[in-house]
């Protein structure tokens, strides 16, 4: 597949992974708490962040492909450059809505901001 096609393919899995509500709720936001809780300490890595972004993007894969298969398997359908594309998007997205503070409902109370 072409980095154009690779380009396309994680900007589909990205957006059926973020508007299944199933996902979000046994995953996504999962996720989303454990970086934030990560960053609060100190300790997040944007190579971990994207680590757990891969599993997201592995699990949206394999429901996409249940829902959508055109016969190939869903490595195939989404492969690992594909996936990493994602989760390194996902990543970044993070990072970014973490630094204006719209995770801070997700952190811990020892790690919420006074105010």
């Amino acid at each position: 597949m072409t980095a154009q096609g690779d380009e396309t393919a994680a900007h589909e899995l990205k957006l059926f992974t973020e508007n299944d509500s199933q996902i979000y709720h046994s995953q996504t936001l999962s996720i989303l708490k454990n970086l934030a809780t990560k960053a609060a300490k100190g300790t997040y890595t944007h190579e971990g962040g994207t680590k757990l972004f891969m599993y997201l993007a592995e699990n949206g894969a394999k429901k996409y492909s249940k829902e959508f298969s055109d016969g190939r398997d869903w490595n195939q359908m989404f492969t690992v450059p594909t996936r990493r594309m994602a989760a390194k998007e996902w990543a970044e997205e993070f990072e970014t809505e973490y630094k204006l503070g719209n995770y801070d409902n997700l952190l811990p109370k020892k790690y919420q901001k006074k105010g």
